[in-house]
This record gives C-alpha cells, sequence and structure tokens, in this order.
C-alpha cells in the first residue's frame, strides 16, 4: 500500500510540475509592465512595439524573460514573454492565448524539443530583435518624406 501511496504522489508531483510549466514563466524581467527607456522597438501594423531586453543583450548568463510589450490607452499590455534559460530561450508564452499548440512548444538550443514544428512559431524567431529607441519613428519619417527606399539610419538595426 504504500508503495502505491508512493507512485501517486510521484505522479500527482510530475504531473503538478508540467502544468506549472505551462503558465507565466517567472523569473527576471517576467512580470515587467512597462518598458525601461532602453527598451527596443519594433513596429507591427503600425504600433511601435517594446522589447526588453533587446536580443542582442540576452548572453549567456540570463535567465529570466524577453517581453514584448504593446501600448494601450492605459500604459502597456504584455504580447508575449520568451522564457530563457542560460541565455537559451526554452519557450513562448502568450496571456491570452487560445492557441494550444503554440502554448506547449519548448525549445533548447535552437530546436523544438517539445511540441510540432510545423505548428511552433520557428525556433530562430523566438527572440525578438529590435531596433534602437527612436528608430521606429524616425523610419516612418524617413519614409514619409523620401519612399520607401529611403536608406536607414546606420545606428538602426535590428539586434
Amino acid at each position: 500500500m504504500r508503495f502505491v501511496a508512493f507512485v501517486v504522489c510521484i505522479v500527482l508531483t510530475i504531473t503538478t510540475c508540467s502544468a506549472a510549466g505551462a503558465g507565466r514563466p517567472k523569473g527576471k524581467n517576467c512580470d515587467l509592465s512597462s518598458p525601461p527607456p532602453n527598451a527596443g522597438e519594433e513596429s507591427n501594423h503600425g504600433v511601435t512595439l517594446r522589447v526588453y531586453p533587446r536580443a542582442r543583450d540576452i548572453g549567456a548568463r540570463y535567465s529570466g524573460c524577453q517581453v514584448l510589450l504593446a501600448p494601450t490607452a492605459e500604459g502597456w499590455s504584455t504580447v508575449s514573454l520568451t522564457e530563457v534559460v542560460s541565455g537559451d530561450p526554452v519557450r513562448v508564452w502568450f496571456p491570452d492565448s487560445s492557441d494550444e499548440a503554440a502554448l506547449v512548444c519548448r525549445y533548447r538550443r535552437g530546436k523544438v524539443v517539445q511540441g510540432n514544428p510545423a505548428t511552433c512559431p520557428a525556433p530562430e524567431f523566438i527572440l525578438v530583435k529590435s531596433l534602437a529607441v527612436g528608430c521606429v519613428s524616425l523610419l516612418k519619417e524617413r519614409v514619409a518624406k523620401e519612399g520607401l527606399g529611403a536608406p536607414w539610419p546606420l545606428h538602426c538595426k535590428f539586434e
């Protein structure tokens, strides 16, 4: 009987830990509610999103989250969190996602290790590369004045 109780406890522990792993990541920057001044910028459908920390600043010693934030009338809203463990992005979490397939995707060293590779976000894009602060508006101004072929400022690179 003790053996059965032991096995039940192990199964419950594993199930609880697995379910917890599917929830909101915890760690450095995972609860960030507004972008710091040095957060990167990205534009999507005319909206300037903020990214922190920038992909270029995530090294092998970083563990926590890369946060993608969108402006709202009330302030900022979390679009996604990419969980990073020792510099390796391991999953993406979306706060309002009904797409369970994306939430179960797990990565290790740039490869899908859990979930369907055909439906999981591509590993090379789960860390969001971003532009320096002010580059999105600068690029919009240049395109408005010079058209789509306007040259990019040298300091505006996706990193």
